[in-house]
């Protein structure tokens, strides 16, 4: 068995939209309430989640509801693919773009999403560093089965979780430093 592992180090991006139970929602406002704050702008503050001691929200991190994340197309970014510790590929979001090539050099799978927001709340973080370690376990490599997703979602192109052979691999580890955090509502 060989271990496939595929590190994405650079700048991402994510969008979440808070999605809970009536039950949790209304202990939601009920502490933001406390807190002299909009739910909107409690949901940012670190001290929300302590007060409000619920396993089904314990923080921003792992908020309920919907949620859009990958590596950003920027220039600091970097994609490894590492073969049972060796490294075998070191890539930029540029390689992916294959318009000019006359045969790709990797599998891509991209994805349009043109949509607007439906009313709700959402919360937008931006982070930099050691994004995510995918893993899997497999009998043997060929690159070909290897694919990678891209998602455009207004305007941000990101790279999300690869897949090989249609297996999805494991999210093992990501050390980052969440740089920019934003909340806002949208009303009907």
């Amino acid at each position: 068995m060989q271990t496939l592992k595929i590190n994405l180090h650079g700048e991402s991006w994510t969008l979440k939209k808070f999605e809970c139970s009536e039950e949790d929602l209304l202990e939601c406002l009920k502490v933001a309430a406390k807190m002299k704050l909009p739910l909107v702008k409690a949901l940012l503050d670190p001290f929300f989640y302590y007060y409000l001691k619920r396993a089904s929200i314990p923080s921003v991190e792992h908020l309920p509801g919907i949620k859009i994340s990958g590596l950003l197309d920027t220039p600091k970014n970097q994609i490894e693919i590492l073969l049972d510790g060796k490294k075998i590929r070191k890539l930029q979001f540029k390689d992916f773009n294959q318009e000019q090539l006359l045969f790709p050099l990797y599998n891509i799978h991209k994805t349009e999403i043109r949509e607007e927001y439906s009313p709700g709340i959402y919360v937008e973080q931006k982070a930099i560093g050691f994004i995510a370690s995918f893993e899997i376990k497999l009998n043997d490599f060929n690159i070909d089965d290897l694919q990678f997703k891209l998602l455009e979602f207004n305007d941000n192109l990101l790279l999300q979780q690869p897949n090989y052979q249609n297996k999805n691999f494991l999210l093992r580890k990501k050390e980052t430093l969440l740089i920019y955090q934003n909340s806002f509502e949208i009303s009907q």
